[in-house]
């Protein structure tokens, strides 16, 4: 099950991949933080910005380390935002990604346990601009799959320069 979905995810980018293949790029970076339910953890990572598909799909993969819970999680997520069209400068997106983590578990006497799991994560988020040509933003993540069920994070985008961002319309 979990070999076709990668295998329908894969699929689905490969299709969308050449109309804007040269609009992928880095375009920036930045840290996240937050707080996870179910285990709770505090958690901390860095994101990336490569780019938009197509309009307003854009690739921002990141890495994450959480801890608590008895659980030590460490994650890599290859998420797609859409980013929708909206007046003003705060920009909401919505998406998903596939998330691959290693999860260790503290056992009594010492004794540990590591899972490797794959999961879909629903995301969802504002973000908006700040002097410099750098982004901050919120965003809920919502798992399915056994890594954690929910996510609030906030964090940083450096150097984005809002590249690869919904162009707002030019006022007449």
């Amino acid at each position: 099950m979990k070999s076709r979905l990668c295998l329908i995810l894969v699929a689905l980018l490969a299709l969308a991949t050449p109309t804007a293949a040269q609009e992928l790029g880095f375009r920036g970076w930045g840290p996240r933080v937050g707080a996870t339910n179910n285990p709770d953890q505090v958690l901390g990572g860095l994101q990336f910005n490569f780019g938009e598909f197509v309009p307003h799909l854009r690739f921002q993969p990141n890495f994450e380390i959480a801890f608590g819970d008895d659980f030590q999680i460490l994650s890599v997520t290859a998420p797609v935002h859409y980013r929708f069209d909206v007046e003003g400068k705060v920009t909401p997106y919505a998406g998903g990604g596939v998330t691959v983590a290693a999860a260790k578990e503290d056992l009594p006497r010492g004794r540990d346990h590591t899972d490797l799991e794959i999961a879909l994560k629903g995301i969802g988020g504002v973000e908006w601009p700040l002097q410099g040509g750098n982004d901050f933003f919120l965003e809920l993540n919502v798992g399915f799959g056994d890594i954690q069920d929910f996510q609030v994070l906030a964090g940083w985008m450096f150097g984005s320069g809002r590249r690869g961002s919904v162009p707002k319309p030019s006022q007449p």
